[in-house]
């Protein structure tokens, strides 16, 4: 594990990742899954990597609670052969060179030649950020590092660290890392797909589910069409029809249920408790009562289905539930344009049937509904 010589004497489990560096035709390459893993080095560390697999398999987003004042380290650093040859941390101007394996002192300016990008955008000195974690669910007294090398995802985490720190807020708080997929632009111009890390306050995750908006671009993609088909011709499913309650409608009660649970408490003192707390414990219950039964849009494509002999087109969407548990639920043409009009992040409620091992959306009401932002 590469760590710098201040996380050697932390009790550290292992290593959270998203992607990993394998083997392809004699030449290193980088994997990207789209969902966390876990890696560790020593052997007593293997019950916790046990339960994180169990508990936490091929998910996107994980429960964490920051280590210290400062849980994210960001610097420039440049390797060669030999390993780190040099590096410098953020905001100072004097970082360490390695010369025959002793670190001296050494000047770090933004006009250093080994900062420089060449013509394919690369430069030898790069930005790297690790980030110290523990996750309750598997332990609270040994901590996890995240190695970031994303230059979106370090903006993401390090800014947003350094306004809770301007507003006087606490990092002591429970929060949720995510992964999302954006589209970016690189210095070539050339545009690509990637996973980018970002932070929220776990209570805001819970409350709305809501997913930072991706860009315009990635719009295009939501109807791209697979080239796979689902089901074999030999398959056949019999249509399923809609009920004929509106999404509209069914957005309005929910509206209403949120509105109502904001009511004004009284500060009357009960033993150790006030009723202010109680109340305050109960609507958050109510909250995330709410919304224990919706589904969050991660993704949307169109795949064929075979019915009743003849191919036909349905709108696929990628969900995930409140347990992040994710699913590829096929959605009745009738919802198709309005799930399409969808931002990813909104929140839905779905009646499902299942049909041929696959789940059918026979219904739709919205909750969050964020319409895509259209550029001019």
């Amino acid at each position: 594990m590469e760590e710098s010589k201040k996380f050697k004497n932390l009790p550290i489990i292992g290593r959270i990742q998203h992607g990993e560096k394998v083997l392809v035709n004699g030449k290193q390459r980088t994997k990207e899954y789209g969902y966390f893993i876990a890696k560790i080095q020593e052997e007593n560390m293997k019950p916790y990597l046990e339960k994180f697999n169990k508990m936490f398999k091929q998910v996107k987003s994980l429960d964490i609670k920051l280590v210290g004042d400062r849980p994210l380290s960001v610097k420039q650093e440049r390797y060669n052969q030999g390993g780190a040859a040099c590096y410098c941390l953020k905001n100072q101007t004097v970082g360490r060179q390695k010369v025959k394996n002793l670190w001296q002192p050494i000047e770090c300016k933004s006009d250093c030649s080994y900062r420089q990008k060449d013509e394919n955008g690369k430069s030898l000195c790069n930005r790297i950020a690790w980030l110290k974690f523990i996750i309750p669910q598997i332990s609270n007294d040994r901590i996890w590092l995240m190695k970031i090398t994303g230059q979106q995802s370090i903006d993401n985490l390090d800014g947003y660290i350094e306004f809770q720190k301007s507003q006087g807020n606490s990092l002591n708080n429970l929060y949720t890392i995510f992964l999302q997929q954006k589209e970016q632009t690189n210095f070539n111009g050339n545009t690509f797909n990637n996973y980018i890390l970002d932070i929220i306050l776990k209570e805001e995750f819970i409350s709305k589910k809501s997913i930072p908006e991706p860009t315009e671009n990635q719009q295009e993609n939501t109807t791209l069409k697979s080239n796979e088909t689902a089901t074999s011709s030999a398959e056949k499913i019999t249509p399923i029809e809609p009920e004929k309650n509106t999404a509209k409608a069914k957005t309005e009660e929910v509206t209403k249920k949120s509105t109502k649970s904001k009511d004004t408490t009284k500060n009357v003192i009960k033993g150790n408790k006030t009723t202010k707390e109680v109340e305050n414990k109960d609507k958050q219950k109510e909250i995330i009562d709410e919304y224990a039964d919706c589904y969050v849009l991660l993704n949307t494509q169109i795949q064929n289905l075979i019915i009743n002999g003849k191919p036909k087109e349905y709108l696929v969407g990628e969900f995930t539930d409140m347990n992040d548990q994710i699913s590829n639920i096929y959605i009745h043409p009738n919802f198709k344009d309005e799930l399409l009009e969808c931002e990813l992040g909104s929140v839905m409620k779905l009646q499902l049937q299942e049909a041929q091992n696959k789940k059918f959306a026979t219904n739709i009401e919205f909750v969050e509904k964020h319409i895509k932002k259209i550029a001019a």
